[in-house]
């Protein structure tokens, strides 16, 4: 009996620590409800553990029901928690500031310092950007707690990257040809994730000569990408990349195209220590990275 005692004790106790940090990782400010419920099922609990000292013959049953009840409350939580980030998207879209946020991930998702910063995936914030986005999001009637913000960078960055690996999780014979620009610049940033960099990608109409930002081990590296068909890659791709070097803060720059480059452009990528990718490469790495074969 007195081993008996002691085990169930240490289950209970068990479960109303793990209650307890999930309480702790949910907990809103904001959140009455919440922080109702969860009063009340930290007062089961004890009350549950009262009967049990009482009538340990009774512990089996006591255990079940313990169990029971944190089961059903963390039930209760979730469904609460989801219905509340679902209020919350419904609140940034009405507000107009979707678009917003998409380009506040895209723009500084590479910014946290080394160590520094709130991470998720592929992408780091600055903690001074966060700061920033929730002031915004507070001035726009969104919401004024943090988590929240996270909660709101995870969903649409797990959006984002869910939207990459879908368009290039295929495995059969593909054709550069059959690629626009922006799907070229899609495969490149599913490539450079496949060898452990942290991309970011910056193409878009308008840029100032790049395409991709590729960091890793201390080079920020920034990818000037060109999807040709019939003609050779020259002198521009090299000008443009190497002339927006200093406005995207990289140390490293890069230039990758489905052809091949002028005998001029090989000359000034040196010059300017350039890395430059033709076809023949560029197939090598994306077999040997994503198991894809290209022609």
């Amino acid at each position: 009996m007195k081993y008996r005692i002691i085990l169930n004790n240490l289950v209970l106790n068990y479960l109303i620590n793990k209650f307890m940090a999930r309480r702790r990782y949910y907990r809103k400010k904001d959140d009455n409800l919440e922080r109702g419920l969860t009063g009340l099922v930290v007062l089961g609990i004890l009350s549950l553990l009262w009967v049990f000292y009482k009538n340990p013959q009774k512990s089996i049953a006591i255990l079940l029901g313990a169990v029971i009840v944190v089961f059903v409350a963390l039930f209760l939580i979730r469904q609460w928690r989801k219905k509340h980030f679902n209020k919350l998207l419904d609140k940034l879209r009405d507000s107009g500031q979707e678009e917003y946020l998409k380009n506040f991930i895209n723009s500084f998702g590479l910014e946290g310092r080394k160590g520094d910063g709130y991470s998720f995936r592929n992408h780091k914030f600055d903690w001074d950007r966060i700061n920033d986005l929730k002031k915004i999001l507070k001035e726009k009637g969104i919401t004024s707690n943090k988590k929240d913000v996270f909660a709101l960078l995870r969903f649409y960055i797990q959006e984002k990257e869910e939207g990459f690996t879908r368009e290039f999780i295929r495995k059969e014979n593909l054709s550069f040809s059959d690629l626009t620009g922006t799907d070229f610049e899609k495969l490149l940033y599913r490539l450079f994730i496949a060898m452990g960099y942290k991309v970011e990608h910056i193409g878009h109409s308008g840029d100032q000569g790049g395409d991709l930002i590729a960091v890793k081990n201390g080079e920020k590296i920034l990818i000037q990408a060109k999807c040709y068909r019939d003609w050779s890659t020259g002198n521009a791709a090299v000008q443009q990349v190497v002339g927006a070097m200093n406005h995207y803060n990289c140390n490293k720059t890069m230039v990758i195209t489905t052809s091949y480059f002028t005998p001029e452009a090989i000359t000034l990528a040196k010059d300017n220590k350039t890395e430059l990718i033709s076809k023949e490469r560029l197939r090598e790495l994306l077999l040997k990275y994503l198991d894809q074969s290209w022609g």
